[in-house]
């Protein structure tokens, strides 16, 4: 791993971090709107996750102290923010993508919320939009204007069916992070999910904010989207809720524990969408979740005549 650091501050209030991969056409212009903030002293850690369109020079070539360049070989965007998270420096930490679109002055906006609510992690809005798609709100069933504790959060979340775990929304206090060890869990797809719960799980102070500084833009040729990628996705949600049921097993999180139970079976819905209609290797799909989930830990979760519909119609296709 190669590491280039252009500059050394005292005092740093946020720390951006961005992992990038051949995003040589996409990212200048995010890059641009971060550094015209000179009202508060950040860094900007960008991770080059092994490139090969002549993403890295680009980065070198911008003269900015505030700029950190991390190169190292691919090993996916979850390794690439782990090891941003590692040496960031920053009171605050903000995650953003590559190729998304940010209000300017957003981090000054985000950070003073952060400090005026007194927040662990502050939870904010965004757009989404995509070719062929009008504009709408990310989410719009948050407390907004609220705050309230991490176990809280998750009742509510839960409850209201509404789980907003992208990164990009948040704005974190890093001694909260650090305090908790709070990591990415390795993996290529939705360990976001588990960033976000982990942050909850740890009780810190939440604050909701229904200010949409952020543009999420969909991208149908993403990797996300690729009929080659959907095994990857339907493992990844294997991870997802095997993670979910331990948590809700842990003592410790007995104040919360029914309502990760009932977080678990719904992402177990997503797994079984992924599964019926687009999976290419079902047998071992279907072995490695009958041996690492049980009927058990899922039925825990129940709160609806749906949610006993979904575990038969699940038991019976993977029977």
């Amino acid at each position: 791993m190669a590491f280039i650091q252009q500059n050394q501050q005292a005092v740093i209030e946020v720390s951006v971090i961005i992992p990038v991969f051949n995003a040589a056409d996409t990212l200048s212009s995010l890059i641009t709107n971060i550094l015209s903030e000179t009202r508060i002293a950040i860094e900007l850690i960008i991770v080059n996750d092994g490139s090969t369109d002549g993403t890295g020079s680009i980065i070198q070539g911008m003269r900015d102290g505030r700029i950190i360049l991390i190169e190292q070989e691919n090993q996916g965007v979850y390794a690439a923010r782990n090891a941003a998270l590692a040496i960031h420096r920053g009171e605050w930490v903000i995650f953003l993508d590559a190729d998304d679109d940010a209000e300017e002055g957003f981090i000054f906006a985000r950070w003073q919320t952060a400090i005026k609510t007194q927040a662990d992690v502050v939870i904010f809005n965004a757009w989404r939009t995509g070719a062929g798609t009008s504009r709408a709100a990310v989410h719009t069933k948050q407390p907004y204007g609220h705050s309230l504790s991490g176990h809280e959060w998750i009742r509510h979340c839960v409850t209201q069916r509404e789980w907003p775990h992208y990164l990009w929304l948040q704005i974190v206090r890093s001694s909260y992070a650090k305090g908790n060890a709070l990591h990415f869990q390795t993996g290529k797809s939705h360990k976001d999910i588990l960033w976000t719960l982990d942050l909850a799980v740890a009780n810190g102070r939440f604050y909701l904010s229904d200010l949409k500084d952020y543009t999420y833009r969909i991208n149908a040729a993403s990797i996300t989207h690729r009929h080659d990628y959907y095994d990857v996705r339907a493992q990844s949600y294997i991870d997802v809720v095997a993670e979910i049921i331990r948590l809700a097993e842990l003592k410790s999180n007995k104040a919360v524990s029914l309502f990760l139970y009932r977080h678990a079976l719904r992402e177990a819905r997503h797994f079984l969408g992924l599964y019926r209609n687009h999976v290419h290797n079902r047998p071992a799909l279907k072995a490695d979740f009958s041996r690492r989930i049980s009927k058990v830990s899922l039925a825990r979760g129940i709160s609806s005549i749906s949610d006993v519909f979904f575990l038969v119609k699940l038991w019976v296709k993977l029977s």
